[in-house]
């Protein structure tokens, strides 16, 4: 099994600030610039066929990650400013389901304190 670290954040510079500028081993998933292409929104509650157009959009993102043929990739950031515990479990819980081979280890980046109560084994919290 393939391991790819995959850290959910909702701010890029706490991610720099905490690890640095981005690698070649890394790839940023952009979550909220696939909502202002696709669905022409800065912040939207999707409906049942912008959900599956927008997980269409990451999947196709995802796997040119995974699929890459020198798998240089070793961590995937999800970038997304409306980022909460569920979200997180719920794409997580996705790429378990799409990606069986790859062997996830989920980390969500902790600014103010809001997911201290959430730490589980499936998604570890680190502290900026």
């Amino acid at each position: 099994m393939r391991p790819i670290e995959i850290y959910f954040i909702r701010d890029q510079k706490a991610y720099i600030e905490k690890f640095g500028k981005k690698s070649k081993s890394e790839y940023v998933l952009n979550v909220n610039k696939l909502i202002r292409e696709k669905l022409e929104s800065d912040f939207v509650v999707p409906n049942k066929t912008q959900a599956f157009l927008l997980n269409y959009e990451i999947r196709k993102i995802i796997d040119k990650v995974i699929n890459i043929k020198n798998k240089k990739y070793t961590r995937l950031v999800y970038l997304n400013y409306n980022l909460d515990y569920a979200v997180a479990l719920t794409a997580l819980n996705f790429l378990h389901t799409t990606y069986p081979d790859i062997q996830f280890q989920a980390y969500i980046l902790e600014q103010d304190g809001e997911f201290a109560a959430h730490s589980t084994e499936e998604i570890k919290i680190v502290k900026v």
